[in-house]
């Protein structure tokens, strides 16, 4: 099942195609419009007419998570305050404050969408969003559940609420960060319950980390299927890297991120999709905070063969076993 098939199987051509297109536009958006871009690229000697083909990204300077600390987001920002519809502060790994355009979350709702479909969320589903909607992936996952036609039940952060409302409600899947999930089966265990007694099937963990060490222990304790999101902070969103029902590795949306993978520590990309490196993303279309070769410092491999889901989108794993 498919949310956007047209996009999500597009041909390797196709997909290149788009990526150019969308890539040129970024990077002359981020010359003109970002103050720290224009400074960034100027002393690298290069200017958006160097972008002719894909592999031309390397050209580009690699944007840093340092950078994103040091340096005001207002410095990254292309547009004026009236153009922002939304702003979030991502709190972990460390505190970072993300702007939308009404458009940036349109985006990531849709998203957010493909990666709930991937899940085997429908129309039929009822689903718990735990967690408080002061969190910019939940509001993006409330939007993409209506958009669905899914039923919501907002669970927030009172755990022991929380657990009431899965006894009146027969809900069965959750979305929420580990943290909160292991909170909620806690209180569960609190009240002299057992999380097993409910109605649960499915977990949707958001992430900071393409890791998830806690799945294995999640399923089991819970006895659900987990289906791992990776939660950028650095880029605000929720749906960027998510999991199909095959579970090998995590599609990235590449109709909105240019991947590369780079030796460690060094400059120079690696194409050998045997070869671990240091995950790389650029944003596609972002129009507020747009990042252009940023390093993720997420360790990773690329998985080149077609996933037996049916979606061309490639699919990244890591070393450690914990990601699938």
């Amino acid at each position: 099942m498919f949310a956007n098939p047209q996009l999500e199987q597009m041909t390797h051509d196709e997909l290149r195609a788009l990526q150019l297109q969308r890539l040129k536009k970024t990077i002359a958006w981020a010359y003109e419009k970002s103050g720290i871009y224009k400074r960034k690229f100027d002393a690298a000697g290069v200017t958006p007419d160097d972008l002719r083909t894909l592999d031309d990204i390397s050209k580009f300077p690699f944007t840093t998570e340092r950078e994103l600390q040091e340096h005001s987001p207002h410095e990254f920002l292309t547009l004026p305050f009236s153009a922002i519809s939304r702003i979030s502060l991502w709190e972990h790994p460390t505190p970072i404050i993300r702007m939308y355009t009404a458009r940036d979350i349109a985006c990531n709702v849709e998203m957010m969408t493909r990666s709930l479909v991937a899940a085997d969320i429908t129309r039929a589903s009822v689903v718990g969003v735990l967690g408080d909607l002061a969190d910019s992936s939940l509001m993006d996952t409330q939007y993409a559940l209506e958009v669905l036609g899914t039923t919501v039940v907002p669970l927030g952060t009172e755990y022991e609420r929380a657990i009431k409302l899965l006894d009146a409600t027969y809900l069965s899947i959750i979305i929420g960060s580990a943290r909160r999930v292991l909170r909620l089966v806690i209180q569960a265990q609190a009240m002299g319950r057992d999380i097993k007694d409910f109605n649960l099937t499915t977990i949707l963990c958001f992430n900071e980390n393409l890791q998830n060490p806690l799945k294995i222990h999640m399923r089991n304790r819970m006895g659900t299927q987990v289906y791992n999101f990776f939660a950028s902070s650095s880029f605000g969103t929720g749906g960027m890297f998510y999991q199909c029902k095959e579970h090998v590795g995590h599609h990235l949306q590449e109709d909105y991120f240019y991947p590369e993978v780079a030796a460690f520590g060094e400059d120079n990309t690696i194409n050998d999709p045997s070869c671990m490196g240091e995950l790389i993303l650029t944003s596609l279309t972002a129009e507020a905070l747009p990042l252009i070769r940023y390093r993720t410092g997420q360790t990773v491999m690329r998985l080149n063969e077609p996933c037996s889901c049916g979606r061309s989108f490639v699919r990244f794993t890591t070393p450690f076993g914990s990601f699938n």
